[in-house]
């Protein structure tokens, strides 16, 4: 049997990856020189390029969709029509779709779910170009591509921490949010650029490519390591009876959840609410809704990349605190001013804080979670944003009624008071605490691979890996 320092140097040798930092020079590694660490990880590096080809078209995508729904339709309903066929499989398939990513392969889950999308949008475009493009399409496609979403990204999620070193997951993951708030500045602005010059079918032929670039991104991923290793002969519905009761005995992972619905409850609907605020309260035409929107996105991009920088960082829950109060309290002040470049810096400014929050609670979930759960906790994760439209229509309702700045003064409000309830009520959330641990030498994928290859045991990659320490499920 090899020893530990061969198998070390094996592993580093396939992923071709040299570690050439030290034991105390990575834990050393404090701040914004550390903050794109996770890219030095081959593996992580070619995930990360997929998933920014990846959101890139699904940013691109929802901007032609709603373009073209107006088109077709004439009418502003269409959007909430085709909004709502393709948010509501995230409800009812998101479970299963955890089940899914826990129980099979997450390579080939990926491989299939995303080579349907781009195939989707190829058999679109090409509608498009023959001209027989009808709402029913719109609304087919949106619906399938929700259900694919709705097993794609637990899959998505539940993969970076087989293909990251323990002690770098919370970068890895802070700058997996960023790269997607980079894809919410860029998208729509790329799409709507190139529809006046390219034409609709044009534009959405790239978004198909996006698709397709991000499937194929995938092939060069280790096949070793990426089954869960959930369930064994147990029926699915049993499976995700148990991804359920985990939860139900995991009191952190369980508030975490909880306090996750509050983004999407109260303030992720302060964003569908800017072009009232660009065309009614600042009295300017579209142009300053694109430019909301951008400021936004900076936010948190900005968000992400500090977060990813305070990974070493243990007082997660100071971070989360300060990132809730933060949003809504920017959040408050910019439905007050009257000033519009203001207004602007505090948009950014409430995202920066948002993007703390959640990226702090995606991490944090994912470093606590074990890899037999973890794809259907991120499935309840991604069922949060199924609940969006209940936040959305209150809102909306409440901008009709007495001005969107006072619906934004309330709903932000009911943020902070809901999030400092959740503080005060659990004493695990105050004192959170995660530190991204000793310097391990693997991945998971890639102590997987050594495994198979007969060259280290079971055990011995428990310790290379870190997973030797990684936290019970019951005690979560």
């Amino acid at each position: 049997m090899a020893s530990i320092e061969s198998a070390r140097d094996s592993g580093q040798e396939a992923s071709r990856v040299p570690s050439s930092t030290s034991p105390a020079s990575e834990s050393g590694r404090r701040g914004w020189g550390g903050t794109f660490s996770a890219l030095a990880e081959r593996d992580y590096a070619v995930y990360f390029v997929g998933n920014l080809s990846f959101f890139l078209a699904m940013q691109m995508d929802q901007l032609l969709r709603g373009l073209f729904a107006l088109r077709i339709t004439d009418g502003a309903w269409a959007l909430g029509v085709v909004s709502v066929a393709n948010a509501l499989p995230m409800l009812i398939v998101a479970p299963f779709g955890g089940v899914i990513a826990d129980r099979y392969s997450k390579k080939k889950l990926l491989l299939w779910t995303q080579g349907f999308i781009a195939t989707i949008n190829v058999l679109f475009t090409v509608l498009i170009f023959l001209d027989l493009v009808e709402f029913w399409h719109l609304l087919l496609g949106a619906f399938l591509q929700g259900i694919t979403f709705s097993v794609a990204m637990p899959v998505r999620n539940a993969l970076v921490p087989q293909l990251i070193p323990r002690h770098k997951l919370m970068n890895a993951v802070s700058l997996q949010m960023g790269g997607m708030n980079l894809t919410r500045i860029i998208g729509p602005a790329l799409a709507g650029l190139l529809v006046a010059p390219l034409g609709i079918g044009a534009v959405w032929g790239i978004e198909a490519a996006l698709f397709a670039t991000a499937t194929l991104s995938i092939l060069p991923l280790p096949s070793h390591g990426m089954t869960g290793r959930a369930g064994g002969g147990e029926a699915m519905l049993g499976q995700l009876a148990g991804g359920f009761r985990y939860i139900g005995r995991a009191p952190l992972i369980r508030v975490l959840l909880l306090s996750a619905l509050v983004m999407p409850l109260f303030a992720f609907p302060v964003q569908l609410v800017l072009p009232v605020f660009a065309i009614k309260v600042y009295d300017m035409d579209s142009g300053a809704l694109g430019i909301l929107m951008a400021f936004a996105g900076i936010g948190g991009l900005i968000g992400a990349l500090l977060t990813a920088s305070l990974d070493s960082v243990p007082h997660k829950g100071r971070i989360m605190l300060i990132g809730a109060l933060l949003q809504g309290g920017a959040f408050i002040a910019f439905a007050l001013t009257p000033y519009f470049p203001v207004a602007l810096v505090l948009l950014a400014a409430g995202n920066v804080g948002g993007m703390l929050f959640m990226t702090t609670n995606n991490s944090v979930i994912q470093t606590r979670v074990p890899e037999e759960f973890r794809g259907r906790v991120m499935a309840v994760l991604m069922m949060s944003f199924g609940v969006m439209p209940l936040g959305v229509l209150p809102m909306t309702l409440a901008a009709d009624a007495i001005g969107a700045p006072a619906a934004v003064v309330i709903s932000s409000t009911l943020m902070i008071l809901t999030l400092a309830a959740f503080f005060i009520s659990s004493s695990q959330l105050r004192t959170l605490q995660v530190t991204p641990g000793r310097r391990a030498e693997l991945s998971p994928a890639q102590a997987a691979a050594l495994v198979a290859e007969g060259k280290i045991t079971e055990e011995e990659a428990a310790q290379l890996t870190g997973l030797a320490e990684a936290p019970a499920a019951g005690d979560a």
